[in-house]
C-alpha cells in the first residue's frame, strides 16, 4: 500500500473537478487557462523542473491566481487517469476552495499557497 503525504481527498477532489470537466492538464492547457483567466488555481508538482515551477509562479502571481506545490507527477496523474502530470489548473471556483480547505495548514503557513 501506498502511503500519500497529502490527504487522498485533495486527490479524490482533483479527480471529481477532472470528470466534471473543470480542470485542464500539460503545460500548454494550463499556460492557456491562466492567460484566458479561466484559471482558479494551479497544482505544480512537487518534482516539476526548476524552470517549470519558476515560469508558472510567476505567471500566477502577476495575475493574481492561486497555485500550490503538492504531490508528485505520478500521484498528479493518478489522480485524473493520465500518466504523469507536473500541471494541473482548476478552471472552477468551489473545486478551488474544496482543494485549499484540504491543504495542510503547515503548506498553508509555508507560503507555498499564494
Amino acid at each position: 500500500m501506498k502511503v500519500r503525504a497529502i490527504s487522498d481527498k485533495i486527490y479524490q477532489f482533483i479527480g471529481l473537478s477532472k470528470r466534471a470537466g473543470k480542470l485542464v492538464s500539460g503545460a500548454y492547457s494550463v499556460e492557456q487557462a491562466i492567460k484566458s483567466g479561466k484559471a482558479k488555481l494551479v497544482i505544480i508538482s512537487k518534482d516539476a523542473s526548476t524552470n517549470t515551477s519558476k515560469k508558472f509562479t510567476e505567471l500566477c502571481k502577476t495575475r493574481g491566481i492561486d497555485i500550490v506545490k503538492i504531490g508528485s507527477k505520478q500521484a498528479l496523474g493518478q489522480s485524473i487517469g493520465k500518466p504523469e502530470r507536473a500541471l494541473l489548473a482548476v478552471t472552477d471556483t468551489s473545486f478551488r476552495d474544496l482543494i485549499i480547505a484540504e491543504l495542510p495548514l503547515s503548506t498553508k503557513n509555508m507560503g507555498v499557497i499564494e
